[in-house]
């Protein structure tokens, strides 16, 4: 009974097996003759060639070079036999012994994939890592894994293994935009291939796992430990000796430091966007026959790159400073960019930058504030934290001076009274996430943001409150036409009413706040921003918009306190902007619909923190839905000046008043003469007929003006001519 049951199970999964064999292979079959079957290509193998083109704004060709480093092959014969059998070891030992496919290793991974329920292992050879490499799509499919391992088995039967290596180790990619073993090399130990010792090839064949976890410059304790794991590997496969391995074992992890003054321009941001769109490497978008039209305005990049290449930013060590720089459309089409060093680009805190977009934006849209609310700018203990203010405290002001002098105080009880979930919901739609605190009102985002996410804020400000993705690439077009264009999907982030209120304060922080080395002929709309202490600054930012293009000028490093958000960006983006503009200026923003000006009461508003309407007021922009209601009565005055002469002596008095200060004047032939007063009196000697009047002011203002007083000269002083009689000549003359 047992005998036969086996029998008939034994069937059955033979069956089994068969048909499942058989359906893959119809299927494959299927696919193979199908448009997405990608077929062998010598061209991409024989030699790494770019076919990519760049295009800008204009239609032209970009001239700057794609960034894939320094490529540059080298023949195998000219590497140490351990240096390309540092390779071999660790990603394919038997790789002179099969024919493109390790059937061992698929096999093991196979079983290890069904046990985990995932496709985590794909037992890659080198010569398919090489397939993948220059023909392939990066996507786990089981589609795409027979498509490869199709054409290793090709790739084996038109190349020797020596050529198959050579080729694969001058297309892996290292880090650092290194793609092959000697730009590699060059980036990481400053030489050649053909000089790396034991442990540097054993480094660079770790590393290509996962560069970003096991390159020196990354992390020295994990690349330590995976060089010495490669190292054991190849002392059991016998590609070195014993005294080789502890040699090597023993020296020490020595690298070249990244260049950290590298640039990166239009064309980097470019090669990232397009890989991540289409999921290829840059080598494989590199070798493609691809079109991608973008937004690069060549005049805007041309001049950014000029100003940048003058710019003499320095570090407290006299270098360079770090420098990112983007200006795009207000639709987040980036027209041009500039990044210098290691920093430059990276998410970092972007301090009172971050106010318009985390804080005051946010509480205009949810009415719980406006320009003139009144904020009592004051040492404040928030449950522990106390935010200070680098200037010191205002006492009494409004969100429009607030937001202008960038005072951190009564940006946090704004922030307080707006809510930290309220606030991060706003966060969410410009895409960053975190848990925040009270720190956020001063720019402190829990990951930081970048340069370009700050764009996307402030072009959203441009936009009348419409949030788009940022981007550099309009369309991109394969050997069959379109296969990628942008669409923009503007999600509404502030009301248009909101939007422009926080645009006019903006606008009142360049002409009279931290942004004023901005202050043009145009408008513009600018919010600086600030990260350091008292022994210095990390970031030093300024972003804003004008009606046509939004722009960020940010520093970052180990910055003097001289330079801050107000002074090196700003004077930076106030030279761009006006190169930019040079034949023509853009226009001024507009007024929506349901916008007012009005005049408030400065009195009233500062010392009674109450919003009354006044004719001789501070101007303010409010939503006409939540305006202040309440006009002051005005004040009618009756003021005139008591004169008294004597010997032409002339004793002027001016009335005393509760509120406000007298300015006199004497009227002369150039016009009003401004005269000295002291306790509201004034006198002097006349020898002519002179007019006077005062002015009253208050915080200011001028509120009204005395009636004119004119005081005769009398030639005669010692004489009074009203009482002298008429002599026979005087009759004389009468007719």
């Amino acid at each position: 009974m047992k005998k036969r049951f086996w029998k008939i199970f034994g069937i059955t999964t033979s069956i089994l097996i068969i048909s499942i064999v058989l359906f893959g292979v119809l299927a494959f079959v299927g696919f193979k003759k199908s448009d997405k079957y990608v077929k062998f290509d010598k061209n991409r193998l024989n030699e790494v060639y770019t076919s990519l083109t760049l295009l800008d704004n204009d239609g032209a060709k970009i001239q700057e070079p794609l960034y894939l480093y320094d490529y540059k092959q080298i023949p195998i014969d000219a590497l140490h036999d351990y240096t390309y059998m540092a390779f071999v070891s660790v990603e394919d030992k038997r790789f002179f012994r099969h024919n493109g496919i390790d059937y061992k290793r698929v096999a093991g991974a196979l079983i290890h994939n069904l046990k985990s329920g995932n496709y985590k292992e794909g037992a890659s050879t080198i010569s398919q890592q090489l397939i993948k490499n220059t023909h392939l799509d990066n996507y786990k499919t089981i589609k795409r894994k027979l498509n490869e391992m199709t054409l290793a088995r090709e790739l084996e039967r038109n190349y020797s293994k020596k050529e198959i290596l050579e080729m694969y180790l001058n297309t892996i990619y290292f880090g650092r935009n290194a793609y092959g073993i000697e730009s590699a090399s060059n980036v990481y130990f400053d030489k050649s291939a053909k000089d790396l010792t034991v442990s540097e090839s054993a480094i660079l064949a770790g590393m290509i796992k996962a560069p970003n976890n096991y390159a020196p410059d990354k992390n020295a304790a994990k690349c330590k430990q995976r060089r010495d794991s490669v190292l054991k590997i190849m002392l059991d496969q016998q590609v070195i000796s014993e005294e080789e391995y502890l040699d090597a074992i023993q020296s020490e992890i020595s690298y070249r430091p990244q260049n950290v003054k590298r640039e990166k321009t239009y064309t980097y941001h470019v090669m990232q966007e397009a890989c991540k769109l289409l999921n290829m490497t840059p080598m494989q978008l590199a070798q493609s026959n691809f079109i991608i039209e973008t937004y690069c305005n060549p005049k805007i990049q041309k001049d950014l790159k000029a100003l940048a290449g003058a710019d003499a930013t320095l570090t407290k060590q006299g270098v360079l400073a770090d420098m990112s720089c983007i200006v795009a459309n207000n639709k987040g089409g980036v027209e041009a960019c500039f990044f210098r060093g290691d920093t430059a680009g990276e998410k970092r805190q972007v301090g009172s930058a971050l106010k318009p977009i985390a804080v005051y934006a946010p509480a205009l849209n949810e009415r719980i504030i406006s320009q003139a609310s009144p904020i009592l700018d004051e040492e404040t203990d928030f449950n522990g934290y106390k935010p200070a203010n680098a200037g010191g405290y205002n006492g009494w002001t409004t969100v429009k001076y607030a937001v202008a002098k960038s005072l951190n105080v009564p940006a946090v009880k704004t922030l307080n009274a707006l809510g930290l979930d309220t606030a991060q919901n706003y966060l969410n739609k410009f895409g960053i996430k975190g848990k925040q605190n009270l720190s956020l009102a001063l720019g402190n985002a829990e990951g930081g943001i970048n340069a370009l996410t700050l764009t996307k804020c402030y072009a959203t400000l441009a936009n009348d409150g419409l949030c788009n993705e940022v981007a550099f690439i309009k369309n991109i077009y394969s050997e069959n036409g379109l296969i990628y264009s942008r669409n923009l999907d503007e999600n509404r982030v502030f009301q248009s009413g909101a939007n422009y209120l926080m645009t006019d304060m903006l606008i009142n922080t360049v002409n009279s706040g931290t942004a004023k080395l901005l202050s043009s002929k145009y408008q513009i709309a600018a919010k600086t921003g600030t990260v350091g202490n008292k022994t210095g600054n990390s970031d030093a930012i300024v972003a804003g918009y004008t009606t046509k293009n939004t722009f960020v000028v940010w520093y970052s490093g180990d910055l003097d306190n001289s330079i801050s958000g107000s002074t090196a960006p700003s004077s930076f983006a106030g030279k761009l902007l006006n190169k930019i503009y040079k034949d023509k200026s853009p226009a001024n923003f507009g007024k929506p619909d349901g916008i007012v000006e009005l005049k408030l009461d400065k009195n009233e508003l500062y010392k009674n923190q109450r919003l009354y309407i006044s004719a001789n007021g501070e101007k303010f922009m409010f939503e006409n839905s939540n305006k202040p209601k309440n006009t002051l009565q005005e004040e009618t005055y009756e003021y005139a000046i008591e004169a008294q002469i004597k010997d032409n002596e002339v004793f002027l008095r001016l009335p005393d008043v509760e509120t406000g200060y007298w300015q006199l004047y004497k009227i002369t032939d150039d016009g009003a003469k401004k005269l000295d007063i002291e306790n509201n009196s004034y006198k002097e000697k006349i020898d002519k007929d002179e007019e006077y009047y005062a002015e009253l002011n208050f915080n200011g203002e001028k509120v009204y003006t005395t009636p004119k007083i004119k005081i005769c000269y009398n030639k005669d002083k010692n004489n009074n001519q009203d009482e002298k009689f008429p002599s026979l000549t005087d009759f004389w003359y009468w007719r």
